[in-house]
């Protein structure tokens, strides 16, 4: 069950980061984002999945790095309701990250105000060593 602290932080950083008033950044792992705090402090938020699940996990670190909070929907006993806000939580991370809404607008505004939309572009090349064309 996850704290009530670390709920209403999470709300709180949702809420901010839904007003477009974070900056998050992608880290080395895959699914998760960073948002570090003026003060030196940090908070994670991680998606991973396996072959059945999908998971979440949030931690707060101090400002000498050390985590100080965790909470996984893996190994906490988890409600529809936590899950929930993991979950959502993560996605405004990655959508924010990922700048979703402006390049969402951007493209209906492209389409909306042009007559022709496209341009003709060179194939994509195949990533190297994915070229079966070669003669070695």
């Amino acid at each position: 069950m996850i704290s009530e602290r670390l709920k209403k932080l999470i709300e709180l950083l949702k809420e901010k980061t839904l007003s477009k008033k974070t900056i998050w950044n992608k880290t080395s792992g895959h699914g998760q984002f960073k948002l570090s705090i003026s003060d030196g402090s940090a908070v994670t938020v991680t998606e991973w999945s396996d072959n059945y699940n999908t998971g979440y996990e949030v931690v707060i670190f101090n400002s000498n790095g050390d985590a100080i909070e965790r909470f996984s929907t893996e190994t906490e006993d988890t409600s529809k309701e936590e899950q929930y806000l993991i979950q959502s939580f993560h996605k405004a991370a990655s959508d924010s990250y990922y700048k979703v809404e402006e390049t969402m607008d951007a493209l209906l505004n492209s389409i909306i105000n042009q007559d022709i939309i496209g341009n003709a572009e060179s194939p994509i090349p195949p990533p190297p060593g994915e070229d079966d064309d070669l003669p070695f």
